[in-house]
C-alpha cells in the first residue's frame, strides 16, 4: 500500500519542480537560461511601444508609449535594456499616450525587452530585439 502511495507523489514531487522558474523574470533576475518567447497581445489588447534609435551623443534609448486598442488594460510596462557587459537598466514606462522613458544604453549592441501587464494578471513579453548603436553618417 505504501508503495502504490510512493510513485504517484514521487511523480507529483518531479513535475513540480520540472515546471518551476523557467526563463527570464520581468524583475531582471534569471532564473534559468532558457528564454521565454515574444508573445503578441489578446486581440482587443492590442498597443503600440516605439522604440527610437539610440541618441549619438549619449547612446540613451527612449521608449514611448503611442496607445492603443488595449491602452485602458494596461496596468504596467516594464522596459529592460541589457547591455554587452551584462549589466541592465530598467524603468517602467506609465500606459498613458504620449508618455516617454529614457533609459542609458551603450556604444555598443544592447537588448532590449518590453513587459507590458494587462487588468488581468498576465504579463506579456511583447519586444525582445537588439538594438544598435548607430554613428552619424
Amino acid at each position: 500500500m505504501k508503495t502504490s502511495l510512493l510513485v504517484p507523489v514521487a511523480t507529483s514531487i518531479f513535475l513540480l519542480l520540472l515546471a518551476g522558474c523557467t526563463g527570464i523574470m520581468p524583475d531582471g533576475e534569471d532564473k534559468v537560461s532558457a528564454v521565454e518567447p515574444v508573445t503578441t497581445l489578446p486581440p482587443g489588447k492590442e498597443v503600440t511601444i516605439q522604440i527610437d534609435e539610440k541618441d549619438t551623443s549619449k547612446a540613451s534609448v527612449r521608449v514611448s508609449f503611442s496607445g492603443g486598442r488595449g491602452q485602458i488594460a494596461v496596468t504596467d510596462i516594464l522596459v529592460r535594456v541589457t547591455h554587452p557587459d551584462r549589466t541592465v537598466h530598467s524603468g517602467h514606462l506609465p500606459p498613458v499616450k504620449g508618455e516617454e522613458l529614457i533609459l542609458q544604453g551603450t556604444r555598443g549592441t544592447d537588448r532590449i525587452e518590453v513587459w507590458v501587464t494587462l487588468n488581468t494578471g498576465s504579463t506579456y513579453r511583447i519586444i525582445d530585439r537588439d538594438l544598435p548603436y548607430r554613428t552619424r553618417a
